[in-house]
């Protein structure tokens, strides 16, 4: 009686753990599909970035920073799998000073990829006419709001003379 108790008990907790994972690794998925539409970046640079994050993570844990550490993350089930020298290691039981250094290399690496796709995008529009709004002056320098992300700068030699411009006033 005792023993169908306990494993009842412990098989209860095992299912609820692994039902738990399953949850986390769909919220994983649909945290990267959003990162991705919002920021314009692609979802397998997300993935890497984490993947290098979570590595840096392992590296903290274990203070072995020239420890070969390999992490993936299964794009389509979410499932995150990490190895230290080819043995399988739970990512979860790290702790939270490495929780926090994987939290800053992800923050790190997702603005450089957030800067790239923004670069990317207005080099392909180089040559062309593009409107903003005036967001202030600097020194002569006018600093023009390009979308929500982005503000431009048009010199002083580049403006019209004669052309006042006004806060929130539409330019070209």
């Amino acid at each position: 009686m005792v023993s169908i108790f306990f494993r009842r008990l412990f098989g209860a907790r095992l299912q609820d753990i692994s039902q738990e994972r399953q949850k986390m690794n769909q919220e994983l998925l649909r945290i990267v599909e959003n990162i991705a539409r919002d920021k314009n970046i692609d979802k397998e640079s997300i993935f890497v970035d984490l993947e290098e994050a979570m590595v840096s993570a392992a590296r903290k844990h274990f203070n072995e920073p020239e420890s070969d550490i390999v992490v993936r993350i299964d794009r389509t089930s979410g499932q995150i799998v990490a190895f230290k020298d080819k043995v399988q290691i739970d990512i979860q039981q790290l702790g939270r000073i490495p929780a926090q250094t994987a939290k800053q290399v992800i923050i790190q690496k997702l603005r450089a990829d957030e800067r790239s796709s923004i670069f990317a995008e207005f080099a392909q529009r180089k040559g062309e006419i593009i409107s903003g709004s005036v967001v202030r002056y600097e020194s002569g320098t006018l600093i023009v709001n390009l979308d929500r992300w982005t503000e431009g700068f048009m010199p002083k030699n580049e403006q019209i003379m004669g052309q006042n411009h006004r806060v929130g006033e539409r330019v070209r």
